[in-house]
């Protein structure tokens, strides 16, 4: 498996906060969760066919 890449996001403090609120409530970290929710994103399109690795 290949390192982990940084990814700077720009987020509205209030949607922030109410994530990590969720992230907290799954026993993730912010950075875990978002993590996970992109997996299972890039996951279900790909299911769909919709998801091409150039």
């Amino acid at each position: 498996m290949s390192k982990s890449k940084l990814l700077n996001i720009r987020i509205d403090p209030d949607l922030k906060k109410k994530a990590k609120t969720l992230a907290k409530s799954d026993g993730r970290s912010l950075s875990n969760w978002v993590t996970h929710l992109i997996h299972k994103a890039v996951e279900t399109a790909e299911k769909k066919g919709k998801h091409e690795d150039k």
